[in-house]
């Protein structure tokens, strides 16, 4: 797939566990080693802010106007490709994105795990104690049984067995060989 004027967004999604921010770090890595000039943005620290409108609980619109801002300046300084990750809940959900970055082709892309891969995963990341763990790994399972029937990824990718450097190769060539080669 070719980028539009406005570069290509692939968006890393899926549930707490499953690797988002690991495996954009080492697209984002890869991308550089091999000369292109790559952005990388966590899509849910774009609207860590409060209060929230009560009409947009997830702050989307404020996370949309703000990768607009960053993908501009990325744009810009020389980006023509962006790595976002985060959760997205569905395609609907992108919308505001493509409002705002309406020139960016946007690849929705997510990475899937088995339940005891993603508990694994989130014991070993040490930010939830006690209680906090069990619920968040309720939550990643039946949040992942959700996505799987209505997130309407463009990429699946299951991330059971595979290296972040295997997980991250897969994205890109289920992109169509993104971002395409320098010539």
């Amino acid at each position: 797939m070719r980028c539009g004027r406005g570069g290509m967004i692939v968006v890393v999604m899926g549930v707490s566990g499953v690797g988002k921010t690991t495996v954009s770090w080492e697209i984002f890595d890869q991308l550089v080693q091999e000369g292109h000039c790559p952005a990388l943005v966590d899509i849910d620290l774009l609207g860590a802010s409060w209060p929230v409108p009560a009409d947009d609980p997830y702050n989307e619109r404020l996370k949309a106007r703000n990768m607009r801002a960053m993908w501009s300046n990325f744009y810009a300084a020389g980006a023509r490709c962006l790595i976002s990750a985060g959760v997205v809940e569905s395609r609907a959900q992108l919308a505001p994105y493509q409002s705002a970055i309406p020139e960016a082709v946007i690849i929705l892309c997510r990475l899937q795990a088995g339940a005891d891969v993603l508990g694994a995963r989130i014991a070993a990341r040490g930010r939830e104690r006690g209680a906090g763990i069990e619920k968040l790994k309720e939550r990643a399972n039946y949040l992942s049984a959700q996505l799987a029937r209505t997130d309407g990824a463009d990429i699946v990718i299951d991330t059971d067995n595979r290296s972040i450097p295997e997980v991250a190769r897969l994205i890109r060539t289920s992109a169509g060989g993104w971002p395409h080669p320098i010539t």
